[in-house]
């Protein structure tokens, strides 16, 4: 298995991979598939330019992927923002994701970053105890965040981790 960076090339790849993992596990991002759908090629092409976004692969097969978002106000740039993690059903327990998380503060240690934060819906007890083991603590609750189509409004826990 080996870590490898997504360029823009990736895009298609990698906009198929989110629409699966928002199609199939709905109830654990903030992000609905259909509004995802709508979001240009271009505009993940871009965004694998100037971000750093990963995949942990195995025989050409994207197992976890995950994203870094540095902060670009001056006040902020200490900061960056971890995004877009998901792992395939079939690498769940492996340590794919823990593997691209670490990745991912690798990235922001070399970009100079002081700290990251992430948000998580905050029944997904999985992904809290992956951050938790990898250090990061929880500092909020947004109750009512998200909407879950035809079910209730669900909270969205907040996470840091000082690098």
């Amino acid at each position: 298995m080996e870590i490898v960076r997504l360029v823009a090339g990736d895009a298609a790849r990698f906009a198929a991979m989110r629409q699966t993992a928002l199609a199939h596990e709905a109830a654990s991002f903030r992000t609905s598939a259909a509004d995802d759908a709508k979001v240009p090629l271009a505009v993940w092409m871009e965004r694998l330019t100037q971000e750093h976004v990963y995949a942990l692969q195995h025989d050409g097969q994207w197992l976890a992927i995950g994203g870094l978002t540095r902060e670009t106000r001056s006040k902020l740039a200490h900061k960056g923002l971890v995004w877009g993690m998901y792992t395939t059903p079939a690498a769940r327990g492996t340590g794919a994701a823990g593997r691209i998380l670490d990745q991912l503060e690798t990235a922001a240690r070399e970009l100079g970053l002081r700290q990251l934060q992430l948000t998580l819906m905050a029944d997904n007890l999985t992904a809290r105890h992956l951050y938790e083991r990898h250090g990061y603590v929880l500092y909020a609750i947004e109750p009512d965040s998200v909407w879950r189509a035809n079910e209730s409004y669900a909270d969205e826990a907040l996470m840091w981790k000082r690098l």
